[in-house]
């Protein structure tokens, strides 16, 4: 940035003069220093009031983005979910205080700090004078900065933006899993409007509340069962898949999908769920009797191993080996016709059809 250019060279400047001063070029080096401090506070100034590009910001929906100003400096233009940079002014054992440029220091608090075990203590992650990138997590009485009741927490991970004893307490699980029971019985499929409070390999986190139960819920909708690309504060809609209640073990899995989940060995599959029917370039990789294999690439990126039977090769006739017309390293057009616990069906014929 231009600010960052202005401190490296009166950083270079400094240098400069302490050199001269080495060299006995005191008066030089007073001069120097003047004169790059005089031109630091005019580039300071210019840029003070020039106008500077909005940054982007997530929505409470975490879909679109809106413009709230570069660098906010008051408490006002603040918005949950928001990534600023900061600077830590003050540690202590469990919250350290970060300035982000508004009226008030913002707290974050050790529970906020990592997502991941929590450590013992603050300074175990972060020092006096650390710039660290920070997610407003909470802000109350924005208008009244100077009242003891305002106050700016904030997170050190997206993970760690949504509290949920925010919404109030955490709903029965015996009683959710009585709803869950009866609604399949009645072989009824119901959603609930969620927000995304982590996104984690496996999955992403959704709290919701259940108009039968009181209090709030959470569950694992699990990578396969996820719709789309969902961030940190997204709405969503999932239904309960099922309630796991084993001694501590206490658990909701979700869906976002009506198609009832893939299991076993399929789930492994799970990133090729949506392309069924859709056409992808295949590599072969081996031969057997019955036909061939080709490791196809997903939207995502992941790699699986799939089966091209010796019926949907494109081929004048069905070969009795494979390897007759196909060889391996050689590219084709596939289309996935199916998904099952064995594994990725793909035709060349549909594909080029």
């Amino acid at each position: 940035s231009r600010a960052l250019r202005c401190h490296q060279f009166m950083a270079k400047a400094m240098a400069r003069a302490y050199g001269d001063v080495r060299k006995g070029r005191t008066t030089l080096a007073l001069v120097a220093l003047a004169g790059a401090a005089w031109l630091l506070q005019a580039v300071a100034f210019a840029l003070a009031g020039s106008p500077r590009a909005p940054p982007k910001v997530r929505t409470a929906r975490g879909a679109e983005e809106e413009s709230v100003g570069f660098l906010p400096s008051k408490m006002t233009e603040l918005r949950v979910g928001q990534a600023l940079q900061g600077i830590v002014t003050q540690v202590q054992e469990r919250i350290a205080l970060v300035d982000i440029g508004v009226e008030k220091v913002g707290l974050l608090p050790i529970s906020k700090l990592v997502d991941g075990p929590t450590p013992a203590r603050v300074s175990e992650k972060l020092q006096e004078g650390d710039p660290i990138t920070v997610y407003v997590a909470e802000v109350i009485k924005p208008e009244e900065p100077k009242s003891r009741d305002s106050k700016l927490v904030l997170a050190g991970h997206k993970n760690k933006i949504v509290n949920l004893m925010q919404f109030g307490n955490r709903s029965d699980i015996e009683e959710v899993k009585a709803v869950v029971d009866a609604q399949k019985s009645k072989e009824e499929k119901v959603y609930y409007k969620g927000l995304v409070t982590a996104v984690k390999d496996i999955g992403v986190i959704v709290a919701f509340r259940m108009p039968d139960v009181p209090g709030i819920s959470s569950g694992l909708v699990y990578k396969t069962e996820v719709q789309g690309a969902p961030d940190i504060m997204s709405e969503v809609q999932v239904r309960i898949l099922e309630v796991v209640i084993d001694g501590r073990r206490k658990q909701l899995k979700l869906s976002m999908r009506d198609e009832e989940p893939l299991t076993g060995q399929a789930a492994k599959f799970g990133d090729f769920r949506d392309m069924v029917e859709k056409t992808v370039k295949g590599t072969v990789t081996g031969f057997q009797d019955y036909g061939a294999f080709v490791e196809v690439v997903s939207d995502s990126g992941s790699t699986q191993k799939a089966l091209l039977p010796n019926g949907e090769i494109k081929a004048e006739q069905i070969p009795e080996d494979p390897a007759e017309v196909l060889e391996v390293g050689q590219e084709l057009d596939l289309k996935i016709l199916q998904i099952t616990e064995k594994g990725i069906l793909v035709s060349q014929k549909k594909a080029e059809a």
